[in-house]
């Protein structure tokens, strides 16, 4: 791993992820109402006091991949008004992926529905969790961060919110032990039932749910009680022997992520052509080197 050139761009990288979620709770640009088409069309109430927090992950996760590539001209930018400016030209989400999402996210609150759990959203008032902070190392920034996220939560009367991704679920996790984040939250995940899905495939498992925050066998239970048949292979799909899917270092390095996508692929390909997932950014990586699906795209 080219360590050097990973270090030479991280200043950077924290200087305009923390600069635009300061200014604008978002961490590059964001058509809001793109985002929130999903919840338009699914008739989602506002003014809850339990919502579902998409985070915008599944909407951003084809554009996490195209700012990677033009951060070093926003860095040379600087200023969040400018980049908001040249990154609405540059970097548009591609239709079919726009769509794919859309129908995700009605699919997972539909779901909590059925579940019995009725939430509202926020449209276009949502806000993105700070993942990007945590994961890079930036902790100071991400707790500062994280006190603007609850202070904005509060003032919408937030007292109950389900996630959706793992890179969401774990930043709320932290926040409750860095700053006393006092608001409940739930992967939709723990709580869905009587779901119905199909299909034989091999799981890749999120870092964050199955070593970070104990859902490695929550996965596999949901994914079985839904009627879906994952293959396993120690070597492949073990808690402690599965790799990452090479996304969390995109923003500091986009060849290594790609590297590390396409070993991993490779890897789980020897168990199933058919490659799970359960996160946004999982799919975003792998998905250009094999054929997968995400988990709310099989059960319903």
């Amino acid at each position: 791993m080219d360590e050097k050139a990973v270090m030479k761009e991280l200043p950077a990288v924290r200087k305009l992820v923390y600069g635009n979620l300061m200014e604008t709770y978002l961490p590059f640009p964001v058509d809001m109402k793109a985002s929130s088409r999903w919840a338009v069309e699914a008739d989602v109430p506002r003014n809850t006091d339990t919502i579902i927090f998409t985070s915008h992950m599944y909407q951003m996760g084809s554009m996490f991949k195209n700012y990677e590539k033009y951060i070093p001209l926003f860095t040379k930018l600087g200023g969040s008004k400018m980049i908001a400016s040249v990154g609405s030209r540059l970097i548009k989400t591609d239709k079919s992926e726009a769509e794919r999402s859309t129908r995700i996210l009605k699919n997972i609150y539909s779901m909590l529905l059925k579940s019995g759990i009725k939430c509202g959203y926020l449209y276009e008032d949502e806000p993105y969790s700070g993942s990007l902070l945590l994961e890079l190392g930036f902790v100071d920034e991400f707790m500062e961060y994280g006190r603007k996220l609850l202070s904005l939560f509060k003032s919408r009367g937030v007292k109950n919110i389900y996630t959706v991704d793992p890179h969401t679920t774990n930043s709320l996790t932290n926040l409750k032990k860095m700053i006393g984040f006092d608001i409940k939250s739930t992967p939709y995940l723990n709580a869905i039932s009587g779901t119905n899905g199909s299909g034989k495939f091999v799981l890749h498992d999120s870092c964050l749910y199955s070593r970070f925050l104990g859902m490695y066998d929550d996965v596999r239970l949901v994914a079985k009680n839904a009627g879906i048949e994952l293959l396993e292979d120690p070597d492949v799909t073990g808690k402690s022997t599965s790799f990452c899917c090479g996304g969390p270092i995109g923003p500091v390095n986009a060849e290594i992520s790609s590297k590390v996508a396409s070993l991993r692929v490779k890897q789980l390909n020897t168990v199933s052509d058919t490659i799970l997932v359960v996160c946004p950014l999982c799919y975003e990586n792998l998905s250009e080197f094999g054929n997968v699906k995400d988990i709310a795209e099989v059960m319903a």
